[in-house]
């Protein structure tokens, strides 16, 4: 499947409710082709169980003096072996439909993932950012090396795994310029948009 086949449209108009920045969004496949859409991750629960967590987001400083927030497939950590990857589950999207979606973050802001625990307060570093890109991830049905299975334990959703999960995911996203936020930016070798 080549880039230009598909075309997913993105329609999200961010906002604040309390302590948290609020993204409503629309997602439209304008493609001849089925995508499958991000929208949690498989997490164990205390007791054992597989749940679908459909608060993740990740939060990443960049590209740049951006914050990138998004129900995307967190980078993999370039310090460490991951032995069991975090599996994104998705909404099969068929052409010409459309599926809407929410992602809520609370504020301030602080750089999250999946593969790094929240650090104590003295170990992350205050910076500005003046930018919002929002992101989600998909992948077109068919993708070469993407194997999709159904998630048992959340109906309706798709696990999704590749070698490098997300160096196969396409992201649509859009960007938006907000008044100059404090980000809790992680020390340490945490990894980012181009490498930032």
């Amino acid at each position: 499947m080549s880039a230009s086949t598909l075309e997913i449209s993105l329609d999200c108009q961010p906002g604040k409710d309390g302590e948290f920045l609020i993204f409503p969004y629309q997602l439209r496949n304008l493609s001849p082709v089925s995508v499958y859409v991000m929208e949690a991750t498989g997490r164990i629960e205390d007791g054992g169980a597989l749940i679908a967590d459909r608060r993740s987001a990740v939060v990443m400083h960049g590209p740049g003096e951006d914050v990138t927030i998004g129900r995307i497939a967190a980078p993999l950590p370039a310090d460490r072996r991951i032995a069991v990857p975090v599996v994104p589950l998705a909404r099969l999207l068929a052409p010409g439909a459309a599926l809407d979606g929410r992602v809520q973050v609370p504020v301030p802001l602080a750089e999250t993932s999946p593969y790094f625990a929240d650090l104590p307060l003295r170990r992350y570093e205050m910076t500005e950012v003046s930018s919002v890109v929002f992101c989600i991830g998909y992948w077109a049905a068919g993708a070469e090396g993407v194997s999709v299975l159904a998630a048992d334990y959340a109906p309706g959703l798709f696990m999704l795994t590749a070698r490098n999960t997300a160096r196969s995911a396409r992201l649509v996203s859009s960007r938006f310029r907000t008044r100059p936020m404090q980000l809790f930016r992680r020390t340490g070798r945490f990894p980012r948009p181009g490498g930032g």
